[in-house]
């Protein structure tokens, strides 16, 4: 390795190192919501993350909300209240 390329590695690893714990924590957030039968609404409300689901390609499948499709592969990335109608944003698979 030339001297150049020691320096650039030297200048770029604290940025990499950075981008590497944001990704961990976004997997873990991910990963956290993924283990739960359950979260809460700002009503205080239990929303159910089990249970039977209708993907937006119109299949209906049984098990964790936060599943893929097996279909067209998609996640949902909101999940809504039905005791007060509040739509909760959930973290997004890396």
């Amino acid at each position: 390795m030339t001297p150049i390329d020691v320096a650039l590695y030297a200048l770029a690893s604290p940025i990499l190192f950075a981008l590497a714990v944001r990704r961990c924590w976004e997997r873990y957030q991910f990963m956290r919501v993924a283990t739960q039968p359950s979260i809460t609404c700002e009503c205080g409300a239990l929303i159910m993350l089990v249970g039977v689901w209708r993907c937006s390609c119109r299949f209906t499948y049984a098990g964790h909300l936060l599943r893929r499709c097996p279909v067209c592969g998609t996640v949902p990335c909101v999940v809504r209240c039905y005791r007060c109608g509040v739509t909760t944003k959930l973290p997004e698979p890396q």
